[in-house]
């Protein structure tokens, strides 16, 4: 059995939210929660429109929605989704085949657009940061069993960082497996703000977490334009 947690905040932009609930349909064996932390687009109808469960929440971190969802959850795996990633149909049947028999992983990571540079970037997700240290983005689409969540203290209530930070309690209890079914990535990022601009910030942020700079700072310089996964535009929208 699996319950599918998706942690939601005003995402028409990219389109693929709906991508994901027309996808995933819930059934006996899964179960879909969204997390919502107060959209003001039309998120809450597509969520509505689908059927799945939604829990209504004001929280504006990720991880503390993600908490929300895996404390609710009904099943005992848990598949964290980034609400801009699409696990294909055969990874999800997978996952609710063998999850006894797994504590925690990710799936393979793939962008939507195949520019060199996201490729490489995909790549070294994949085998060297994931395989080599065990560290899994969400847009990997992290799973676990419920329980081991429960006793790793969940996800850290920070604002950027807090699948690093899951991945680092994870691996002390056990090691992730990365399954080899895609989980396909928006770009939107990238498109939006440029490719090289994007990765060229995203490493001087890294840069930033490893010298312990302040998880708001870096999630504002990481939205600043984009506001993708904050508060920023439901803010904007009630002034």
């Amino acid at each position: 059995m699996l319950t599918i947690i998706i942690p939601t905040l005003n995402e028409s932009k990219s389109g693929y939210l709906k991508k994901l609930l027309d996808a995933y349909k819930p059934t006996p064996e899964i179960e879909i929660v969204c997390v919502d932390g107060g959209s003001l687009d039309n998120t809450l109808e597509l969520i509505k429109v689908a059927g799945v469960r939604l829990i209504e929440t004001g929280l504006a971190s990720r991880a503390a929605r993600l908490n929300v969802g895996i404390q609710e959850a009904k099943y005992e795996m848990v598949l964290l989704n980034h609400p801009r990633s699409l696990v294909e149909i055969a990874g999800i049947k997978a996952l609710i085949m063998a999850n006894k028999h797994l504590s925690w992983g990710a799936f393979t990571h793939r962008f939507d657009n195949s520019h060199p540079l996201l490729r490489f970037t995909s790549w070294y997700s994949n085998y060297m940061r994931g395989d080599k240290r065990g560290i899994y983005y969400l847009d990997h689409c992290i799973f676990a069993n419920k329980q081991l969540l429960l006793e790793v203290g969940l996800l850290p209530d920070i604002d950027i960082f807090e699948d690093t930070a899951l991945c680092l309690r994870l691996n002390k209890k056990a090691k992730g497996i990365r399954l080899p079914y895609i989980s396909e990535t928006s770009a939107i990022r990238f498109e939006t703000a440029g490719i090289y601009s994007q990765a060229i910030k995203n490493q001087y942020i890294k840069w930033l977490y490893y010298f312990n700079r302040s998880d708001k700072k870096m999630n504002s310089m990481y939205e600043k334009g984009l506001e993708l996964n904050t508060e920023y535009e439901a803010n904007k929208k009630q002034k």
